[in-house]
């Protein structure tokens, strides 16, 4: 039996979330375990629990896009990685449990230079960033990113990932507080 995070009902205030014991099966072909060390909550992942968000999970779910943690066991036909293995995993949802099941293949290395809440935490505000800046943007080195409501976690991103560019940052964020953490 595993811990999760779950939503049974839509709410606007949260309050049908529960914690609940659940069985999880064994990996099946493809998959592997990860007990997770650390996941993280996403603007996304709160939307989903009231229903505003694009992507609906069939009732009751548990949130989480992305998470850290170690392969505890492998399925059937699993090659990259091993028992032990350190591991960022990402998903639509279902991070925001004590241990998953997941595709094999849609596990990433965790750097030993990132704590387990880092690692967990850098997909999707990550890519996010990523995507708009490089991708979309096609940010070069020398210019000027303005970056607003800087402080959250895609902002943080982009003014990262714009200094790393080679980019003069101007960042904006709410209070003083969230400038010097900026800062």
């Amino acid at each position: 039996m595993i811990r999760a995070l779950v939503c049974p009902a839509l709410a606007d205030d949260f309050s049908t979330l529960r914690v609940e014991e659940r069985d999880l099966p064994p990996p099946e072909r493809g998959e592997v375990r990860v007990k997770m060390r650390a996941a993280s909550l996403n603007f996304p992942d709160l939307l989903m629990t009231q229903g505003k968000y694009q992507l609906k999970p069939d009732l009751p779910f548990t949130p989480g896009m992305e998470g850290a943690g170690e392969v505890v066991a492998l399925g059937e036909g699993v090659s990259n990685v091993k028992a032990g293995d350190a591991v960022v995993v990402a998903s639509r949802f279902g991070m925001l449990a004590e241990a998953v099941n997941v595709p094999a293949a849609v596990l990433r290395p965790k750097s030993v230079a990132m704590s387990w809440a880092e690692a967990a935490s850098y997909p999707a505000a990550w890519l996010t960033a990523y995507v708009a800046l490089v991708r979309r943007g096609t940010l070069q080195r020398g210019e000027t990113l303005l970056v607003h409501g800087a402080a959250g976690g895609v902002g943080m991103a982009a003014v990262d990932l714009g200094l790393l560019l080679g980019a003069t940052v101007i960042a904006t964020a709410g209070s003083e507080a969230k400038l010097e953490v900026l800062r």
